[in-house]
């Protein structure tokens, strides 16, 4: 399992592995509307409210450089396109960020509502030559 920086204490955390941002990423809204509720789409940041129910498998979708929060305890397994699995175990509270990552549907394999925040990063459109 993954550990990342964490942005309190000196305690590390499990990464929820999302993935890669391009032009023709995939709103993952338009792909688990079930699961996803957006609330705040800017020109900088899409933040947005996920629930996943036990035993619920999401769609193969991407994401940019984010950061997540979880808001309930979860079990969660990550199963990439590549075919490489991963699992993750979050405690509420537990929060992190990932740099973008390749292709990957979720799975909740616990027995309870897996719930989170996740705040993904968009392109920049700062450009220093601009005029």
């Amino acid at each position: 399992m993954k550990t990342l920086k964490v942005f309190y204490g000196t305690a590390t955390i499990l990464t929820l592995c999302l993935y890669a941002f391009s032009t023709n990423a995939q709103n993952w809204k338009d792909l688990d509307a079930k699961a996803v509720k957006t609330l705040a789409d800017t020109v900088l940041v899409r933040a947005s409210e996920v629930m996943i129910m036990p035993g619920e498998k999401g769609s193969v979708h991407t994401h940019p450089a984010h950061f997540f929060y979880a808001l309930t305890d979860c079990h969660l397994t990550i199963h990439y396109t590549d075919g490489k699995v991963e699992k993750y175990d979050l405690k509420t509270g537990d929060c992190g960020y990932s740099n973008p990552e390749r292709p990957h549907w979720t799975e909740n394999t616990g027995s309870k509502a897996c719930k989170f925040l996740i705040v993904e990063l968009k392109e920049h459109p700062y450009a220093a030559n601009a005029k």
